[in-house]
């Protein structure tokens, strides 16, 4: 018996589905990403060389060791990407279709799904996806304090979280409820950062890719080409990460474990790095960042456009 998904069901099952895949191949990445930008108020200048030579030593040498080292914090990273992908998604394709219905006269209207977006403008992309984000960073906020302590530790060293439910059981017994809110303001400013993506994304996809080219053949491509979702991926990934960039670095470190020992708050954190590093500060790790963003949003919206697109 065949199952027709609903296309906010489809966004889910893409979003978990991409989600999944891209946080496993990634994930070493993503760990040199918050390692750096932890070092952010260190006065010292530490970057990758000492990442990478810390994970070594932790890891004594040992490949096996290595291997666990850099994939360390790998399971929470999952829970917490395939969820926020498929939240996201979902609640984009949810807010894009509300904003529809509120700014496009009924005459005007279309049931086609691709004229129903490509009739909106850039600020409802806009608008769609800072709804979505800002739900979707509320929901997930508790997985990426995990995350980061987990993943911004040895697993060797004293102290550390053995696992993502060890982490849940001392977060709440060291620092109550509260601590599972840990780095929400910088992340909802960082919301903006998604929808900036989304905007930019939508509005090439839209205007400027193939699918700007419309017929009333009903059997025209409905998808992006493989092409077209690489340049316009990378275009827009590119822009939005570095534009809010240090809300992503001030998150991180109110997340971590340093954050309850030196008392951050977002002022005095801002303050430290502007003293430790100025400006530079707020981007360490960028590169690092874009080297696993650009490859990571490439896979996964490749993978979005084709698996939407057979389910």
């Amino acid at each position: 018996m065949d199952v027709q998904l609903t296309s906010f069901g489809k966004e889910i099952v893409a979003g978990l589905t991409t989600g999944s895949i891209t946080t496993i191949v990634t994930h070493p990445l993503d760990l040199v990403k918050i390692r750096l930008q932890l070092l952010a108020t260190n006065s010292d200048h530490l970057g990758y060389r000492y990442v990478i030579s810390s994970v070594q030593q932790n890891a004594k040498g040992d490949i096996r060791r290595i291997v666990k080292e850099v994939y360390r914090g790998l399971g929470i990273n999952w829970i917490g990407n395939a969820t926020a992908w498929a939240l996201y998604f979902g609640l984009y394709r949810a807010s894009k279709d509300l904003i529809y219905e509120l700014q496009i006269s009924g005459n005007d209207r279309h049931d086609d799904q691709l004229k129903r977006d490509a009739d909106l403008s850039s600020w409802m992309y806009l608008s769609a996806g800072a709804i979505s984000g800002v739900i979707t960073s509320i929901a997930t906020n508790p997985i990426w304090v995990i995350k980061t302590r987990i993943m911004s530790t040895s697993g060797y060293e004293a102290n550390s979280y053995t696992s993502a439910m060890d982490g849940i059981k001392r977060l709440i017994r060291d620092e109550g409820v509260r601590g599972v809110w840990r780095g929400l303001m910088p992340s909802l400013f960082g919301v903006s950062q998604g929808a900036i993506y989304f905007m930019i994304y939508d509005t090439l996809k839209y205007r400027f890719s193939s699918l700007s080219y419309q017929t009333e053949d009903p059997n025209r491509r409905k998808t992006l080409k493989n092409s077209e979702t690489f340049a316009i991926s990378s275009i827009s990934k590119i822009i939005s990460v570095t534009a809010v960039y240090p809300f992503q670095l001030l998150k991180s470190n109110l997340q971590s474990f340093d954050a309850k020992k030196k008392k951050y708050t977002f002022r005095n954190l801002v303050r430290s790095i502007n003293q430790a590093e100025g400006l530079s500060g707020f981007y360490k790790g960028l590169s690092a960042n874009l080297l696993r963003a650009i490859p990571s949003t490439c896979i996964t919206f490749f993978l979005y456009e084709n698996i939407r697109s057979i389910i």
